[in-house]
């Protein structure tokens, strides 16, 4: 499913503000995960696929391209601030399915970290994870 948004007209494109915790999940998939990541949400009958700067959502029964989020705004902003974008509407019930749609995305990219035990993509030889360690610290005495 390649797609860009620039070669296709939308019907309607609406400004819309993500919610920061939902972004910042799907960011972190990203991050994690690696991109382009492809999820599929069935309840809408849609599948996503996620970049770090777009977002397409096309229908799962003949991949016609629904909506894309686009143009997020994350510079200079605080982690818990929502992000505002553009939602390119390509077909004419996609204004029903937008509202619902992020958080899905961000729930079912939580079960995939989950599944994946919430590790790096590349974890570096030089990073040694902290472990908590039983019993008293050894520098407490001094």
């Amino acid at each position: 499913m390649t797609f860009d948004p620039r070669t296709r007209v939308p019907i309607r494109i609406l400004p819309k503000t993500i919610d920061a915790a939902c972004y910042n999940r799907i960011s972190l998939a990203l991050a994690r995960l690696g991109e382009p990541l492809n999820v599929e949400i069935g309840a809408l009958r849609m599948i996503i696929r996620v970049e770090r700067r777009l977002w397409v959502a096309c229908s799962l029964v003949n991949e016609i391209p629904l909506m894309a989020w686009v143009n997020f705004q994350v510079g200079g902003r605080g982690l818990h601030e929502p992000v505002p974008c553009q939602v390119r509407l390509y077909h004419f019930h996609a204004s029903l399915l937008m509202g619902h749609a992020p958080q899905l995305l961000a729930n079912k990219l939580d079960l995939r970290l989950e599944q994946y035990g919430n590790r790096l993509r590349w974890r570096s030889p030089a990073v040694t994870p902290l472990t908590r360690r039983e019993g008293p610290s050894p520098r407490r005495g001094v």
